[in-house]
């Protein structure tokens, strides 16, 4: 708690309250959270406290000051550095070993799973010698020399001469996505998948023999396999109609989605805090964390989907496209596309990884 911390520091309860009430007019104090910069300044005379800062997120700060006998408080932006990194390289074993191999962080090749996976099977679909290339920002604080890795600006996919590439678009009211350089739009209503791009154990099967059990039972989900912790996600907007132990699958998470279908998330080592029933969720919202609880070989996701009380494969399901572009739009997406396309033609083959720095992408709208 902010009072906390202020008492950690010497500084009393009288002086800490209108610094609290202060910053509780302009941010929610019960989301502060740990391991984030907090900074404070004191009067070197009276050692009265004189300002705050705290790191709400990677992109805003919370600034408090005493101006004139009164506390100002107001949301600023935190200072950081953006570069566009480039990678290509040649399929060999796979996309997310040949792709890590060549430096792309493990999180920029989930996002390629997320914007060509209802295009193509990104596990059984390449072969050796397909080629992939992507341009990906990586955003670093003032001050600190790590960075992390943001949103991928474009991608492309040529598999045996079969080119597909994608670029992202973001509009005036800042709702970004992905697009063909025609236009047509590639990202879908739902997720290919419920977390980050990793290996399928165990597919959509009317029966299998169960591992544990050692006898044919049906298997009416997808298993994936990750660590502990791995954070999971809703794969289409809806609501959680069960959050909690449900008989072999353990923890678990059920939402309901439109057009009567219905996502099961199982196995899971814990719910997200707030998520619970009746509680509405968003398209790529974390509901929970790997695990291996209830009946499980293993720390593993088991993601499963029903339409109308009956279970389909997940791996089979056709999503519908996102919006098309409005016309209005268009014009500026044209510039947008032709700027990533050609620096995704500008990258060098091989794998050999090329970093440029833009100090304001020209892809991206303000």
């Amino acid at each position: 708690t902010l009072d906390g911390l202020l008492a950690a520091r010497g500084v009393g309860v009288g002086e800490a309250r209108p610094w609290i009430a202060a910053a509780a007019a302009v941010y929610d104090l019960h989301r502060l959270a740990p391991r984030r910069g907090l900074t404070l300044r004191f009067d070197r005379a009276t050692h009265a406290l004189e300002a705050v800062r705290y790191e709400m997120d990677d992109r805003s700060l919370l600034v408090l000051e005493r101006t004139a006998g009164s506390i100002h408080a107001e949301r600023a932006p935190l200072p950081y550095f953006t570069e566009v990194k480039g990678v290509a390289g040649r399929i060999e074993r796979g996309l997310r070993e040949d792709a890590t191999g060549s430096g792309v962080p493990p999180r920029v090749v989930s996002e390629l799973a997320d914007v060509f996976g209802w295009e193509l099977d990104l596990e059984s679909d390449l072969r050796p010698g397909d080629e992939f290339r992507v341009l990906y920002e990586n955003t670093r604080q003032a001050g600190e020399a790590a960075a992390e890795p943001g949103t991928v600006i474009g991608a492309e996919i040529n598999a045996r001469g079969w080119e597909l590439t994608a670029v992202f678009f973001e509009d005036d009211d800042g709702h970004g996505a992905y697009y063909r350089p025609s236009g047509e739009p590639l990202s879908r209503e739902f997720l290919r998948y419920p977390l980050e791009f990793t290996e399928i154990t165990s597919e959509f099967s009317p029966l299998r023999d169960h591992p544990i059990l050692g006898c044919p039972r049906p298997h009416l989900g997808v298993d994936f396999a990750a660590p502990p912790g791995t954070p999971v996600r809703a794969v289409a907007s809806g609501t959680v109609v069960e959050a909690g132990w449900v008989h072999q699958l353990g923890r678990s998470v059920r939402v309901e989605h439109s057009g009567g279908l219905r996502s099961v998330y199982g196995h899971l080592r814990s719910i997200a805090d707030g998520v619970r029933e009746g509680m509405a969720v968003e398209r790529g919202q974390v509901i929970g964390y790997v695990g291996s609880s209830g009946l499980s070989t293993g720390p593993h996701l088991h993601f499963a989907l029903d339409r109308d009380g009956e279970y389909v494969d997940p791996l089979k399901l056709t999503a519908a496209p996102g919006p098309r572009l409005p016309e209005p739009a268009r014009r500026l997406f044209d510039r947008v596309q032709r700027a990533v396309t050609r620096q995704l033609a500008a990258l060098p083959r091989g794998g050999s990884p090329l970093t440029v720095s833009l100090s304001t992408p020209a892809y991206r709208t303000e």
